[in-house]
């Protein structure tokens, strides 16, 4: 009996070495870790915003096209008052240019405002 448990251990063992072999013929994604910066203007009714990038779920084309749907923390002015004001909208990215459109909810005025905007990313 015990020399069947040891002959079925090395099998078993034998067997999970064999299954951890690498397949050259299937080609591996490469991860890629990195930061990335956006800084931009929109502009809407009677209003400005500065923005930056924000977090942000990408789709991802090619490596120059790609659309997310983004946060962008920035200084909202309306009415010649500034205030700073998380937006969500859509990103465009293309290449190092992205347009924006981002919405700000407007506290006194009880609405959303839309702004239109271009950015430019960096790494």
């Amino acid at each position: 009996m015990k020399y069947l448990v040891l002959l079925l251990m090395a099998l078993l063992t034998g067997r999970c070495l064999f299954a951890q072999s690498t397949d050259s013929s299937r080609q591996r994604r490469k991860l890629s870790v990195g930061l990335e910066g956006m800084a931009g203007v929109s502009f809407g009714d009677k209003t400005i915003a500065f923005n930056v990038g924000g977090p942000h779920l990408k789709l991802k084309f090619s490596t120059a096209f790609s659309v997310a749907l983004a946060a962008f923390p920035s200084l909202l002015i309306v009415d010649g008052k500034a205030e700073p004001r998380l937006g969500i909208g859509p990103r465009m990215d293309y290449r190092n240019f992205v347009l924006i459109v981002p919405a700000f909810f407007h506290n006194k005025s009880d609405k959303w405002i839309w702004t239109v905007g271009v950015g430019y990313k960096f790494h």
